[in-house]
């Protein structure tokens, strides 16, 4: 019986000769330096159980890949045309076969007790390819390649932070950038689960903090975060010092959702920080005029035409507020009566104040007919005046 047994065991392991056999062709390969074929043939090897995890192989494999990055690094120096891509491929594949080498060894050191023989020989490999990782990153992301150039960021990301990565000192100099480098990769491709595998290291550079915090707003708008969305404009705009950009987008969610009452708190806050924003009035005035309350969105319109006197919109809350004030006077009495005849000066004088905003709107917006027309038109009928009423229903008949 024991017999047996050690026979089916020796069946199952290669002989010497036929390992030597397998070998025979990539050895061939890698003596012609073909290391194409070399190449081809650990792939072949690799598709057979029997050699898969040898480590021999990740060794053959450095050798043939350093051969044809060697080939790419020559005609660099030579100033002859380089395939780019082909260079940091094979630099890739150095790392991928060395950090597998470490694996497999380490793995029978485990399991079968054998002392790692290329510890030494890794970690120069490692030591001397693995800074080209970072070059290629930024090469591919340069090319909007950005699938590839994360495949390269998370090399560059996660290996100096391994056992073996610290056994070989690898710089984690370019950490930070390289983690902004990989969000804004992810986001570009809408892969958005992969937007946060490193945000937290991204939001450590200054430089970026801002576009990072906008990449994880924006990606929590895209997958319907609103709490997400939220609190990374809220965070954005007052870790930025109550930064207008996340500002505007904040009152946008805000709008949105119709919730005004926000709008106006972000607003008086974002004014007693920058007194001057133009952004911070439009916002009160829009907010005040959803909300029905025109005289203080009159105000706010005023104030965001003193920070900024070309805006055409101010023109147009301002003009239309006074329009829609008009339905607060009521028309009490008799037509003949004195409190009909104030209710009639009075509405008067709105529509007259209204006239000159809403015709500044229109001069500045003359293609927004949709908007001012309808009210000149309420205007210069309220008005009487003739010559312009028939120009505006002219102009409405279109």
């Amino acid at each position: 019986m024991r017999t047996l047994l050690l026979s089916f065991i020796m069946l199952l392991v290669p002989t010497i000769t036929e390992a030597q056999k397998a070998y025979k062709p990539l050895k061939t390969a890698l003596k012609d330096k073909n290391y194409k074929e070399a190449v081809a043939q650990i792939k072949k090897l690799r598709a057979d159980s029997t050699y898969r995890l040898d480590p021999k192989l990740c060794t053959y494999g450095i050798e043939a890949y350093r051969g044809l990055n060697d080939a790419e690094n020559m005609k660099v120096y030579l100033k002859q045309n380089c395939d780019t891509v082909a260079l940091f491929s094979t630099t890739y594949q150095i790392v991928k076969e060395a950090v597998m080498l470490d694996s497999l060894e380490n793995e029978n050191k485990k399991n079968k007790g054998e002392k790692p023989r290329e510890t030494k020989f890794v970690s120069e490999m490692l030591q001397r390819y693995y800074p080209n990782l970072n070059v290629a990153a930024r090469f591919f992301y340069k090319k909007q390649n950005f699938q590839e150039a994360m495949r390269y960021l998370r090399y560059c990301i996660d290996l100096p932070h391994t056992p073996l990565g610290a056994r070989s000192h690898l710089s984690t100099t370019h950490d930070v950038s390289n983690a902004v480098l990989y969000l804004s990769s992810a986001f570009t491709t809408k892969n958005y689960a992969e937007v946060h595998r490193y945000e937290n290291i991204a939001l450590c550079d200054s430089l970026s903090r801002k576009s990072v915090m906008k990449y994880l707003a924006r990606t929590a708008e895209a997958e319907n975060d609103t709490l997400a969305y939220e609190r990374m404009l809220r965070q954005g705009w007052k870790n930025g010092n109550y930064d207008e950009s996340f500002f505007g987008l904040l009152v946008d969610f805000y709008n949105l959702h119709k919730e005004y009452g926000h709008t106006l708190n972000v607003a008086a806050q974002h004014i007693k920080v920058h007194p001057q924003s133009a952004i911070a009035y439009m916002a009160q005035s829009v907010a005040y005029f959803k909300q029905q309350n025109f005289d203080k969105c009159i105000a706010s319109a005023k104030k965001w035409l003193e920070c900024d006197s070309l805006s055409a919109d101010a023109h147009y809350y301002i003009g239309a507020s006074y329009v829609y004030k008009v339905d607060e006077v009521p028309m009490e009495g008799p037509i003949n009566s004195l409190s009909y005849r104030q209710s009639l000066v009075k509405r008067g004088e709105l529509y007259a104040k209204a006239e000159p905003e809403l015709e500044a709107y229109r001069q500045m917006m003359p293609k927004a007919k949709e908007e001012w027309a309808p009210l000149l038109y309420k205007v210069y009928f309220a008005l009487n005046n003739g010559e312009k009423f028939a120009e505006i229903e002219e102009i409405l008949a279109e």
